[in-house]
């Protein structure tokens, strides 16, 4: 039978470091890389497997491509607005370019 060993004390109080402060990314062009992603989803479905959607009754998925562009389009609004309200954008064309 393995022996169980219990913490001992000085590790169970080790002293917790602080949090590291959130890095803000530019999210818009992930957002855009998704949708250029499911535009090309799309392409390559309609040229290629139409005709097999349409046989085992699956043209939902063309659907399920513009609902992935839909949604890159709140989220490209969603991240925007949030940037203008944080002052992000106007911080970066204000601040000079360092060498």
């Amino acid at each position: 039978m393995p022996r169980v060993v219990e913490p001992t004390e000085q590790a169970t109080k080790r002293v917790r470091r602080p949090d590291p402060e959130p890095l803000e990314t530019d999210d818009r062009i992930v957002i855009l890389v998704g949708m250029a992603l499911w535009v090309i989803a799309f392409a390559v479905l309609v040229i290629f497997f139409r005709d097999d959607l349409r046989r085992h009754h699956a043209e939902w998925w063309l659907w399920s491509c513009w609902i992935g562009v839909a949604f890159g389009c709140y989220g490209l609004r969603f991240v925007t607005r949030r940037r203008r309200a944080l002052g992000l954008d106007r911080a970066a064309k204000d601040d000079p370019p360092q060498e």
